[in-house]
């Protein structure tokens, strides 16, 4: 296993840790929104946005989109047939109006052949707002089926494919004014250059409940065990809802975030990650970003004849 597989293994469980969409329990979140406009400058936000923000663990559970802390950033490698990964999160995000914990994460990828790798991830989250309201629940759940297209260990630039199925929990859909539908789909686009200590990956995308992400990263191997990225990532919600109370809001954020990677045995490895919204910041961003995970990759026993 080489350096680069290394880092996607830990990658898992330590993805971008953020404000879920609308939280809150079902029933109890179903306050009145505020007036257009309103939203801004502290006032009751409690989460909602329309940018598609993945709580820490890898948004897909996909192998890479975790070590930069950046969303929805991966690269182009697949886990190799028969080889499995977990891992455990957690982390916290703070806004203007209030913060989020998101622990635990529970993410798992597979791969199944040599050029298809199937993940998810499944976050629980713990919310509290300015406005005293509170909330905590099952967060969105994210399946992924990653195709590699280019095989970056044989060629300058690796380039890959993952479909993703988005499933809203019930507090995500709390706000009808932001017209949610409870199953979405995305499609990123993941490019990746370079085999040594220094490699560079991209990822570009949308996704149907109206939004598109960019977002890029730098690699650096320190040594055999360790890592450092840094990582920008954009986000825009395309499609906005002029009844909703958070239409006044950025329609775009950009995150600047830096993480380091440790790998402790050839198959347990652990990650730290920090970051916080470059981008012009009201309740759309996030004044802190931080997450510590740890994850395990292992081979599937096979039967004997």
């Amino acid at each position: 296993m080489d350096f680069a597989r290394d880092c996607a293994c830990v990658a898992l469980s330590c993805a971008l840790l953020a404000p879920g969409t609308a939280l809150g329990q079902p029933g109890k979140s179903k306050r009145p929104p505020l007036p257009p406009g309103a939203g801004g400058h502290g006032r009751g936000t409690g989460g909602r946005t329309e940018l598609p923000l993945p709580a820490v663990g890898g948004g897909t559970g996909s192998p890479t989109s975790a070590i930069v802390l950046a969303a929805w950033l991966d690269d182009a490698e697949t886990l190799a047939p028969g080889e499995a990964m977990v891992g455990l999160s957690l982390g916290r995000s703070e806004s203007l109006d209030g913060g989020e914990t998101d622990a635990p994460v529970f993410g798992a990828a597979i791969g199944v052949s040599s050029r298809v790798q199937l993940s998810g991830s499944l976050p629980h989250y713990w919310a509290s707002y300015d406005d005293g309201y509170e909330a905590s629940g099952r967060g969105n759940t994210y399946l992924a089926c990653k195709v590699k297209v280019v095989d970056p260990s044989q060629h300058r630039v690796g380039l890959a494919v993952a479909p993703v199925l988005e499933i809203l929990g019930d507090a995500s859909l709390s706000d009808t004014t932001l017209g949610l539908s409870r199953v979405n789909w995305a499609l990123p686009v993941s490019a990746q250059v370079g085999k040594g200590r220094l490699r560079g990956f991209a990822t570009v995308g949308y996704f149907s409940r109206g939004a598109v992400f960019l977002a890029g990263a730098l690699e650096r191997a320190l040594s055999s065990r360790v890592s450092v990225t840094g990582a920008l990532s954009y986000m825009h919600a395309t499609g906005p809802s002029e009844a909703s109370d958070l239409a006044d809001l950025a329609r775009s954020r950009l995150d600047l975030t830096g993480s380091v990677f440790v790998r402790l045995s050839p198959s347990l490895s652990v990650a730290g990650a920090a970051g916080r919204t470059v981008s012009s910041l009201d309740q759309n961003g996030a004044t802190l970003l931080a997450s510590a995970s740890i994850s395990y990759v292992f081979k599937l026993s096979r039967r004997h004849p």
